[in-house]
């Protein structure tokens, strides 16, 4: 269990969630979901002029609803902060779908490219791995009551990744907060619950500051039940070209790392944090499990810099809430799923039982709350990425562990 986790009571949580506070002049707000009311809000749209602000970068807010295929009844919130544009799905777990920072795209070419509606994906499909029949974003969440391969865990039949992410919203809103930093901040609660099973609560606050090429994430996790819960939670962060390709590096303030099974562990990790392909069919995907270096206040960054190093994304998270974390390598074809994964997690994406004999399952009592931390920023020049190594490098207090053994089977 993680101790140095923060816990508050889930009243709290869910009255922050659903009360309508009076807010601060110059302060805007909107719900747009929200399942106790009935209400689900089909399409709308906001912009700068519209809540008042006429000094900054213009930006603006759509809510959509799709249509046609496996995408039929969809809602995707569209963000524009005057620099930055990204894509929310509230349908979809609360997830991020992609991202741009003017020419720099944030995400990959997915093999699937609709957003497929939750209602056409089984999750216990291909031996529990029907989770892959919808991925294809940018920031997707495993849990939140499991994450990793599927497995038979007591009477529990855990299937690859957990149902956060193919579990609708049931209250999204959004607000504007005009200073003294104005920023847009979307929240959304993902119920993750079962009759006799887990009754866990996503609360997750996505804002992003207005002309702030970067997306914030402050998520927590309630037990709403009376009793002990376990909880698992992954944060499976995408990126293709052009930040991938050949020459590309993943730089971190390594503290130890690990491959996750035998195909990862081939050549003795010898260039683990560097990308060579994409590769001809055959290639194994490759998984390697660490723990970074951080500051005194918790914090650590990680990055992948781009062949030549002119461009970047550049991830920070709170190790309280996120102690590990994992590089998932898949250099295969350009049209098979050319991707690789940065995923800062509760533990690492071995099976739960797994993951509880090693001590990385955290577990909540009846009414605690897990929180987490995390911020993604595209980086367009290379000054902004050597300036990232560099903060990088200062973490780094000695050179990283390689251990060659395993962490799953």
């Amino acid at each position: 269990m993680n101790t140095v986790a923060r816990y508050v009571s889930a009243v709290a949580i869910i009255a922050c969630v659903y009360s309508s506070p009076a807010w601060p002049a110059g302060d805007h707000a909107k719900t747009l979901i929200d399942a106790p009311s009935n209400l689900a809000i089909a399409n709308w749209k906001v912009g700068a002029a519209d809540w008042g602000d006429k000094n900054g970068p213009d930006w603006s807010v759509e809510l959509r609803t799709l249509h046609g295929g496996r995408q039929e009844g969809v809602q995707v919130i569209d963000v524009h902060n005057g620099v930055m544009k990204f894509t929310i799905v509230p349908t979809r777990g609360f997830a991020i779908w992609k991202a741009n920072v003017g020419d720099l795209r944030l995400g990959w070419d997915s093999p699937v490219k609709e957003i497929i509606h939750p209602s056409f994906v089984r999750l216990n499909d291909n031996g529990g791995r029907g989770w892959v029949a919808g991925f294809g974003g940018l920031m997707v969440r495993g849990g939140l009551a499991s994450f990793g391969n599927p497995v038979q865990d007591g009477d529990q039949q855990l299937t690859l990744h957990g149902r956060v992410d193919y579990i609708p919203a049931s209250h999204v809103d959004v607000r504007y907060e005009a200073g003294p930093v104005p920023r847009l901040v979307f929240r959304g609660v993902v119920n993750d619950f079962q009759t006799f099973g887990p009754q866990l609560q996503l609360t997750s606050e996505i804002s992003t500051v207005i002309g702030k090429p970067e997306i914030v994430f402050n998520d927590t996790v309630t037990n709403l039940s009376d009793v002990p819960q376990e909880i698992q939670l992954l944060y499976h962060t995408n990126f293709s070209t052009p930040l991938l390709g050949a020459g590309a590096e993943f730089v971190a303030p390594v503290k130890k790392v690990q491959p996750i099974n035998a195909a990862s562990a081939a050549g003795e990790l010898v260039g683990w944090n560097r990308y060579s392909g994409p590769h001809a069919v055959g290639y194994a995907a490759q998984v390697f499990n660490m723990a970074l270096y951080s500051d005194t206040s918790g914090m650590t960054k990680a990055m992948l810099k781009s062949p030549g190093g002119g461009r970047g994304v550049l991830m920070s998270f709170d190790t309280h809430g996120l102690p590990y974390m994992s590089l998932w390598k898949n250099e295969v074809t350009t049209k098979g799923g050319y991707v690789t994964g940065l995923e800062p997690g509760t533990g690492f994406p071995n099976t739960r039982p797994e993951e509880r004999a090693a001590g990385r399952v955290p577990i909540l009592k009846g009414g605690e709350v897990y929180r987490t931390h995390l911020s993604i920023a595209g980086l367009t020049s290379k000054s902004e990425v050597d300036q990232a190594a560099a903060a990088i490098q200062a973490l780094a207090s000695s050179p990283p562990v390689v251990d060659k053994t395993t962490t799953g089977p």
